[in-house]
């Protein structure tokens, strides 16, 4: 039981971090990700059985899509702590603030190399105005997600 109570606390925990930084970014004119684009994503890929939808941003908005992509943004979250607890806490892997970063850090891959692609945006953004600031922002904000998932479960330990 302690195990998955790990889990779901190091993984909301770090996602709260996460929008926490994000609102702050916000606070300086670094825009966050939409969250309307992750939900409506996220409907049609269910609705379609298909990730790969270039034209999302054009289709239709769907009702609740701002809270069905923070849903998703946290369920995403919960499947990180899941990973991260079967290398550092299963298999054993040193856990620091330093390998949070740097698993916070591989985590980038997923939004840079699935989410953006599967949505028309390209491999780490390209299809944006600013595909390097985009990318870059991704990088630290999901290294401090990285350090915020080792802080959780080091509640545990």
């Amino acid at each position: 039981m302690i195990d998955i109570l790990s889990i779901l606390v190091a993984g909301i925990f770090s996602c709260i971090i996460l929008d926490i930084l994000g609102y702050l970014l916000k606070l300086l004119g670094i825009p966050e990700p939409s969250w309307g684009i992750v939900g409506r994503w996220t409907y049609y890929m269910l609705k379609n059985g298909s990730f790969y939808n270039p034209n999302v941003a054009q289709m239709p908005i769907i009702k609740y899509e701002v809270f069905m992509g923070w849903i998703f943004h946290y369920y995403v979250s919960i499947c990180w702590a899941v990973i991260y607890y079967f290398f550092f806490i299963q298999i054993g892997f040193k856990m620091s603030y330093f390998t949070g970063f740097i698993f916070g850090a591989l985590t980038t891959l997923a939004p840079l190399l699935i989410f953006l692609p599967f949505t028309g945006q390209g491999i780490f953004a390209i299809n944006t105005d600013i595909p390097v600031k985009t990318s870059i922002m991704f990088l630290i904000r999901h290294s401090i997600y990285g350090i915020a998932m080792y802080e959780g479960f080091r509640w545990f330990i």
